[in-house]
């Protein structure tokens, strides 16, 4: 009985801003069974741009304001792709990306926010910086912090800011710049210095949008500060540390900003959607393209008929509800509802120093009461979306099925880890295949009961055949990049041998859909898995394919090589070196991913750690001489060592302090988060030779943890140890590390020494 829900609809979210924020957050606490969703952006650490002055003010750091989609995305069950979009085919429903396979949809939703216009001004690109995308804008910001810093510094210079434009984005970095910058140079704010800022506006006022006590304010806290307001001036063009207006003055500048004239990329308009005058997508007022009903859009970018709000981040968190409502509502063929913005929003603009000015229509209130509000409000909102609950995993079993005992031990383990984390236990395994009868035929090399990563038969040409299978559950719901990683693991078997792949068989299980979308996701699975096996030189020669509970994918791999060539788990010797190939920490990172705890920067770490091939590095250690060799997978550093070490009794020294981990693994491993077959490993530390203090040190988890698609673990002379790890290094192995050596062979027992 098929009892898995299947995949019908298919919805893609195009855009990390406000109002997509709260459509993640909802479909994470109430999933829409059967709808499957993506989401593309360019940013994965979106920023809250209302906090964005008090980040420059050095109120913030960078990740106070900023919001990771990555772990967001995980909690709504979301696939997130970090890529640029080159067309959208509103007729065929597909979306052109820059890297990867054109992706086809059902529903669309655009969030993608709106930048100065660059191309409104001649040589804003070249000689200025736009406010926004803020990710560009605070590297700039750096660079421009630093410059004048260092030039004020010097008594006989000074510094020149000039910010284009008359409206909030403006004037609070005015402030902001001038708090920051003073402070750095041990001054009060209200001190006089040789930092210029000025502010040019093409509108006889300041904050036009704004009421009258407002911008009167506002006019005399500039002047009090020393920032000059210069206005009735277009800026007409930039030029090297100059900037023209239409009436002939001209300003020098060391920097510029400019916060003018709104725009978004052209490919809305270029893809057929109603554009409004000024520029921005036309939406009714269900935030529904007036042209394309299966489109819609929210934000600065999307501009309601009727109803023309400022672009302000306080209307896009305002649409974010209404939006995810009515996305649902439209794959759910319900009637919509309608959205009717409010004619007047609360405007809460920071002064630097920790006071801000708040406006509404016709109210005005100012001091340091007004910045602990805004403050309050903020931080609530970046809380929101980044403090998320962690949803337990269901047993479904009846009542009094098990004990109360058993319950709990399988509750414990009810969110299973996939990658490798989701291996049998090798115990459990090793047990079963005790049972087994021995092989018969004296053409097979290998047995069941082999520790060897692949089997071998000897063909009569008198070369080996070897041959391996691998499949993984999927620990990523990014089809693409789950089949790269997965074929280079099921590659990896081949090489720790020292063979090159020759072909593959593929094994796929693929989840239960409707045939449009099932062949969209097995078409994206396949060209990955191709496109890696072409980089390996290896070829794709057949396969199977069903359907499954869950995305599954794996390779039996062939491949040949001369018998005395063979690198074995034995034949480490005492002087070896062991190197390790890879760092660790897949296990626990992945684990973490799991639970929405994971940081964007560490998974893509992790996840290029995985992408990276293990053939140029068995060509670099068989160049050097190596004679034993395997790779590190589910059963951790520890697990695959003592393989190694079990045939001759070998002793070998680990250096606990030098074996590399991936950014963020250490940390999750004393956080206490540990992938499911951890514990399982754990039955390596029996030869394990320990002091207490190595035992709590964070390193000693780290070699109990499962890895998927993990580096080589191999012995080579001792003597070539610093030409292979430069010439690993050289090819891409960056994190290559000799972690330990062997000490003895042929002793009592194996034994590995922490030290």
């Amino acid at each position: 009985m098929q009892t898995a829900t299947p995949i019908v609809k298919h919805l893609v979210l195009v855009g990390g801003g406000h109002s997509h924020l709260a459509v993640l957050k909802r479909l994470g606490m109430r999933p829409v069974q059967g709808l499957a969703v993506t989401l593309i952006s360019r940013d994965i650490n979106t920023p809250y741009s209302g906090s964005l002055p008090g980040l420059i003010a050095g109120i913030y750091e960078h990740d106070d304001i900023h919001i990771d989609l990555r772990p967001l995305a995980q909690f709504a069950g979301v696939r997130i792709i970090q890529e640029e979009i080159t067309e959208i085919d509103l007729v065929n429903k597909r979306i052109a990306l820059l890297s990867r396979p054109a992706m086809d949809f059902d529903i669309l939703s655009l969030n993608i926010g709106s930048n100065p216009d660059g191309d409104l001004i001649p040589g804003a690109l070249r000689h200025a910086t736009g406010i926004k995308p803020i990710s560009e804008f605070l590297l700039k910001w750096r660079e421009i912090f630093d410059a004048a810093v260092s030039s004020l510094k010097n008594q006989d210079t000074g510094f020149t800011l000039v910010i284009v434009g008359g409206g909030p984005a403006s004037v609070e970095l005015a402030f902001s710049v001038q708090v920051s910058i003073h402070r750095q140079l041990g001054i009060s704010l209200m001190e006089k210095s040789k930092l210029k800022i000025q502010i040019i506006s093409a509108d006889d006022d300041v904050l036009k949008s704004h009421n009258q006590a407002v911008r009167n304010f506002t006019r005399s806290e500039l002047k009090q500060r020393g920032i000059e307001l210069v206005v009735n001036s277009l800026v007409t063009e930039f030029k090297t540390n100059t900037v023209i207006c239409e009436n002939g003055v001209e300003y020098s500048a060391d920097a510029i900003v400019f916060a003018t004239g709104a725009k978004i990329p052209r490919w809305p308009a270029d893809c057929g959607l109603s554009i409004t005058a000024d520029g921005f997508i036309e939406v009714n007022n269900h935030l529904q393209s007036t042209s394309h009903e299966f489109v819609f859009a929210a934000g600065d970018a999307a501009t309601i008929k009727g109803a023309n709000r400022p672009k302000s981040g306080v209307y896009a968190v305002r649409q974010g509800k209404p939006l995810a409502e009515n996305l649902i509502r439209f794959a759910t063929a319900r009637n919509l509802k309608t959205y009717r913005p409010q004619q007047h929003a609360l405007a809460l603009m920071s002064m630097g120093d920790k006071k801000a000015i708040a406006s509404r229509n016709n109210l005005f209130f100012k001091g340091s009461w007004v910045w602990h509000l805004k403050h309050r409000i903020d931080t609530a909102f970046l809380k929101k979306y980044s403090e998320l609950p962690v949803m337990s995993a269901p047993l479904n079993l009846a009542k009094g099925l098990v004990d109360k005992q058993v319950e709990e031990q399988l509750s414990a383990h009810a969110l299973r880890c996939a990658g490798c984390g989701a291996k049998v236990a090798g115990n459990v395994l090793e047990e079963v295949l005790q049972q087994l009868p021995d092989n018969q035929s004296a053409d097979v090399l290998s047995s069941h009961t082999s520790i060897e990563d692949a089997s071998m038969i000897k063909m009569e040409n008198g070369q080996v055949l070897l041959q391996s299978v691998d499949q993984l559950k999927a620990f990523t719901n990014d089809v693409w990049l789950f089949a790269k990683i997965a074929t280079n693991h099921c590659l990896s078997d081949i090489y720790a041998m020292g063979a090159t792949p020759h072909s593959a068989l593929a094994v796929v299980g693929l989840p239960f859909a409707t045939k449009k979308y099932a062949k969209s996701q097995l078409k994206e699975l396949m060209l990955a898995c191709s496109e890696t096996l072409q980089e390996n030189e290896c070829e794709l020669i057949g396969g199977h394919s069903a359907e499954s509970s869950e995305l599954h994918f794996g390779l039996c791999v062939n491949g040949f090589i001369e018998e005395e060539k063979i690198l074995s788990k034995g034949g480490l010797r005492e002087g070896d070196s062991l190197i390790l190939t890879k760092p660790l920490g897949t296990g626990t990172l992945l684990a973490s991913d799991m639970r929405y705890r994971a940081s964007h920067r560490n998974i893509t770490g992790a996840f290029q750690h995985m992408a990276i091939s293990n053939k140029l590095a068995v060509e670099c250690l068989i160049q050097h001489n190596a004679k034993a060799c395997t790779d590190v997978t589910g059963f951790g550093l520890a697990g695959h060592l003592a393989e190694m070490l079990s045939e001759d009794n070998v002793s070998v020294e680990l250096w606990l302090d030098d074996i590399p981990a991936m950014d963020g693994a250490l940390e999750s491993l004393q956080a206490g988060t540990l992938s499911s077959l951890h514990q399982d490993n754990k039955l390596a530390s029996e030869i394990i030779s320990a002091h207490v203090t190595s035992m709590i040190n964070p390193r000693y988890e780290l070699l109990f943890d499962p890895q998927t698609a993990g580096g080589l673990l191999v012995g080579i002379p001792k003597a070539n140890t610093k030409k292979c790890l430069r010439q690993l290094r050289k090819n891409g192995y960056m994190l290559a590390t000799e972690i330990g050596q062997v000490t003895l062979t042929g002793g009592e027992q194996p034994c590995i020494i922490l030290k």
